[in-house]
């Protein structure tokens, strides 16, 4: 009885009508990219379509014809979302790649810039194939690049490809790490989202692997993995999930414990998770703590399902009594408990933004080129002028 309310309580992950992203467009730098868009086309202001029509005459014409940096940045910049754009994407980077890396210098990195055009064109499908087919020599192997893709498939709802793409990041161990914390996020939350059998096998397997080399998920990634196994009827994992979190007065760990306590009929439990939100009220300094009303009403229906006796009276007199408590000062919200977990991550949050926030990642790991001195040789003066500079 009691796995049927929570499994309820749930099910809404699996009809569901809009998919949506798990970080904001800040967290992951698109609105730097998108601000660096405008910026370009107004250096181009109306020579956007001759700059287009130059570079696909070039990448269509003799290999010692170069394709440079600045190229390759400007179209990256001034991609619209039409299928010739996108194909002389494909084929400026491909033949950027091909030419000699000796030939560049600069330390511009385009993976995480590329990445970022994908996903404001709302394009998975160009991500994915671009990806593939460019990712042998390491293009795309940043964490950043790795995250804005995840992030670009969980949003479109292709959740087994997500968890592919994690395969890749351990297989690679990309810039020197086996488990970057927001893309174990993303992994659980698209398991959580896709909520099959294997999606399940899959997440608690690599919750075991976090556990066995001692890494400690970000807050979001557990309640995903215990509202997974929540899902799929196996509240005492949940519980022991949850209890890795050290702070259990977390909004989605708080209440995803109050729905695991009701499925494994432990009501007793329930008291001390109330009452820690009753004595947060009042402090000044403390954000008001909530319940969702789904919550407050599957704790109700398990009260109503449980037999009467001497203890049980009381228990569900003190209950109640805070339950109404809450009500009245507006402590019970009405939004689902899959809403608050799939809330949108606003900032990475990190304490050195320069080397891990993808919003600052823009200016310095792929979106500002951070040019060595270099004076070019005749040789390479003569090779041929930037596309910009041409009239």
């Amino acid at each position: 009885m009691y796995r049927k309310i929570v499994q309820s309580l749930l099910a809404s992950t699996k009809t569901v009508s809009a998919y949506r992203n798990l970080y904001s467009a800040s967290a992951l730098g698109i609105d730097g990219y998108a601000t660096q868009c405008e910026k370009t086309r107004t250096q181009y202001l109306h020579n956007v379509d001759n700059f287009k029509r130059k570079l696909r005459d070039l990448v269509a014409s003799s290999e010692t014809n170069m394709i440079f940096t600045e190229d390759l940045k400007n179209v990256i910049h001034l991609l619209d979302n039409t299928p010739d754009d996108k194909q002389l994407l494909k084929d400026t980077i491909a033949r950027y790649n091909r030419q000699g890396k000796e030939l560049r210098f600069g330390n511009y990195v385009f993976g995480p810039v590329i990445m970022r055009a994908c996903h404001q064109l709302g394009d998975p499908g160009l991500a994915l194939e671009l990806f593939r087919e460019t990712n042998k020599d390491g293009f795309f192997d940043q964490l950043s690049s790795y995250q804005i893709l995840s992030d670009l498939l969980y949003e479109n709802g292709r959740y087994r490809e997500v968890r592919e793409l994690f395969d890749s990041i351990k297989g690679r161990q990309i810039q020197g790490g086996r488990f970057p914390k927001h893309c174990i996020t993303l992994t659980f939350a698209a398991c959580y989202k896709e909520n099959t059998p294997a999606s399940y096998q899959y997440a608690m397997d690599l919750w075991k692997e976090l556990n066995s080399v001692g890494h400690i998920p970000m807050r979001k990634a557990t309640a995903f993995a215990a509202a997974l196994a929540l899902n799929n009827g196996q509240p005492e994992i949940a519980l022991e999930i949850l209890g890795t979190v050290v702070k259990g007065n977390y909004v989605t760990i708080r209440q995803l414990k109050t729905v695991t306590l009701c499925s494994l009929g432990r009501l007793d439990d329930l008291l001390p998770i109330f009452r820690s939100v009753l004595e947060v009220k009042g402090h000044y300094q403390e954000k008001q703590q909530t319940f969702c009303r789904e919550v407050v009403q599957k704790v109700q229906e398990t009260l109503g399902h449980t037999k009467d006796s001497t203890g049980s009276a009381s228990l569900k007199l003190d209950l109640e009594r805070m339950i109404q408590y809450l009500e009245t000062n507006g402590q019970i919200l009405d939004e689902t408990l899959d809403s608050v977990m799939c809330s949108e991550i606003v900032s990475t949050g990190q304490r050195n933004p320069g080397k891990n926030n993808l919003a600052e990642s823009y200016n310095t790991h792929g979106g500002r080129q951070m040019q060595r001195n270099f004076r070019p040789t005749k040789r390479f003066d003569q090779l041929r002028p930037g596309l910009s500079d041409m009239n």
